[in-house]
């Protein structure tokens, strides 16, 4: 049933869609315009029955592609706005929560006491592991320290074999008997020396030996030697027990000694030691002997085994002192 009359709104929106209606037609071309001007353009024998059909399609397709792009366009403009927002208002909400309704979000400020030893137990645990790991770390350090040294050794013998084959052969020096029966005080710098000559460039000077550490059934010998090169800074190794050539030993009445341990300036060892020596400045090294029969009360042959570095001379060196008095430490 059709209205007589139409309200204010009613005519305005009428108004609006037949504008609206108007605007669309005004932009568009009837079949017949078309037609006439493509016979104009000598182009209406090449148009087809669907030809009108498709350009329709196609422009309709484009306006919606471009429609959705604005609208993609918009939603991106709200979304990088919102966003921001959304998360302001999620932080404050949860500060809201955590401040009044700490139980929502598993805080509790009552906190359970086995879970609290529960903790202190796994800190405890975690301390020991640490205390293991650092144990086990030092130990490996140990052990490093120890393959670089036997590394060193392993490198000198070898320099060693090598230098025997285009190299002097190893020095030695025997002293003159030392025809002496006083008691020489070999922990005084400033004592007479019981023998002093030079090989090589080096001077060995024996201070003395003597005897401490007696037991019912043994003694320990000290020999005290300071050394000196005379011709520039060199590079010495002082052997104890290094190998079967190169150790030091004391002999008397036909038993052999060997030295248990040496020392040279700060370096100390229980096979041999190295250190440099600089020129014209003595150091002072000490060779014991452990474990020596109470009978022993003198020193027939000392035996010195050294090696020296230089620029002059890379091998060994045997020093040999004879008839060597003991005194008491």
């Amino acid at each position: 049933m059709s209205k007589k009359s139409l309200s204010e709104d009613e005519f305005k929106r009428l108004v609006e869609r037949l504008s609206h209606r108007r605007n669309e037609l005004e932009g568009r071309i009837t079949i017949d315009s078309v037609r006439e001007s493509l016979a104009e353009l000598g182009l209406s024998d090449l148009l087809r029955e669907n030809d009108i059909e498709e350009v329709s399609k196609q422009v309709s397709r484009e306006f919606q592609r471009r429609q959705w792009k604005n609208y993609f366009g918009f939603a991106l403009i709200v979304i990088i706005l919102v966003a921001p927002l959304a998360a302001f208002g999620g932080y404050k909400l949860r500060e809201y929560i955590v401040a009044n309704l700490p139980q929502l979000v598993g805080l509790d400020e009552t906190p359970d006491s086995s879970k609290l030893l529960e903790l202190e137990a796994q800190v405890e645990k975690l301390t020991a592991n640490q205390t293991e790991l650092e144990n086990q770390l030092e130990n490996s350090q140990a052990e490093k320290d120890e393959l670089n040294d036997r590394i060193q050794e392993l490198e000198v013998e070898n320099k060693d074999l090598k230098n025997r084959t285009n190299t002097p052969t190893p020095t030695t020096v025997t002293s003159p008997p030392i025809e002496t029966t006083e008691t020489i005080e070999t922990t005084s710098t400033s004592a007479a020396s019981l023998a002093s000559f030079e090989a090589q460039g080096l001077v060995y000077e024996l201070k003395g030996c003597q005897k401490s550490n007696v037991s019912p059934n043994s003694q320990t010998i000290s020999c005290i030697l300071l050394l000196k090169s005379k011709q520039e800074n060199v590079k010495f190794y002082l052997y104890s027990n290094y190998s079967g050539t190169r150790r030091s030993r004391i002999f008397e009445a036909g038993k052999e000694y060997i030295a248990t341990r040496v020392e040279l300036g700060t370096s100390r060892g229980t096979s041999r030691v190295q250190n440099n020596l600089i020129t014209d400045v003595s150091i002072e090294a000490t060779i014991t002997f452990d474990n020596v029969p109470l009978e022993v009360n003198k020193i027939e042959v000392f035996q010195i085994s050294s090696y020296l570095e230089s620029s002059y001379y890379r091998n060994d060196i045997k020093v040999e002192f004879r008839n060597i008095s003991l005194s008491e430490k």
